[in-house]
């Protein structure tokens, strides 16, 4: 702003320089005109001065850092990622079949069975009736489900004598055990975590809110695989040691 300021009054200084050279030529006044052509240069050439651009050096940005390298995926990661996406592939398919049903696996070691080429199953509840189902896995790709699954046929050698007409066929309380446990397991964990919030060492579920006796055995392997590993049963019911 006060360059401006010195510019304008350069200026004016010029102007009124040459209109009083003009007069005094017509006066014939020499030596004063010669004195208004030299304030004349004089103001031209600091006008100019004044007029000139300074030049600024512009630093250049500094580059952006380049990002690190990832890491290689290591045999871990690769594996994590294709369970992950069998998982995820089992639920779409349970689901487009049977909307309101839910699965676990059938054996807690199903990982690396998986990674192994071996058979894994499912245990299904809400599912039209099916609770066992065959997972199709090839080059770790879920291909399908197999829900009619047909009983092995024994090796003649190890077939047993036919059942005697009368005798009682075993009752499985597998899928009892499953549906008990997956409709009570987020109480069973409150209440747990209640009572080692009181000090208390052990629960116990009593008999009065459990499904027959003979089905508690299939209760305390299915509350293992839920993490409570420390289960067993007595005659009030089943007690989960909580000292673990």
């Amino acid at each position: 702003m006060k360059k401006d300021w010195k510019r304008h009054i350069a200026y004016e200084v010029i102007v009124i320089l040459g209109m009083f050279a003009l007069l005094m030529f017509l006066c014939r006044l020499w030596p004063i005109i010669f004195l208004c052509i030299l304030g004349i240069f004089i103001a031209a050439i600091r006008l100019l001065f004044l007029s000139s651009k300074k030049v600024e050096v512009v630093e250049p940005l500094p580059l952006p850092a380049l990002p690190e390298p990832k890491p290689e995926p290591t045999e871990t990661d690769v594996k994590e990622l294709a369970y992950s996406v069998i998982l995820r592939k089992i639920t779409q398919l349970v689901c487009s079949e049977y909307p309101d049903a839910r699965w676990v696996w059938e054996a807690s070691n199903a990982k690396e069975l998986i990674f192994l080429g071996e058979d894994v199953f499912i245990l299904l509840n809400r599912a039209g009736g099916y609770r066992r189902a065959k997972v199709v896995i090839s080059n770790l790709q879920v291909l399908g489900i197999d829900y009619n699954l047909k009983p092995e046929k024994p090796n003649d050698e190890d077939e047993e004598d036919p059942v005697t007409e009368g005798a009682e066929t075993p009752t499985n309380y597998d899928l009892v055990a499953f549906e008990w446990v997956d409709a009570h397991i987020v109480e069973l964990n409150a209440r747990c975590n209640d009572a080692i919030g009181e000090g208390i060492e052990e629960l116990i579920i009593s008999s009065e809110e459990l499904p027959v006796k003979a089905s508690w055995p299939a209760i305390c392997k299915e509350l293992i695989k839920n993490d409570l590993t420390d289960v067993v049963c007595i005659d009030q019911g089943i007690k989960i040691n909580l000292t673990q």
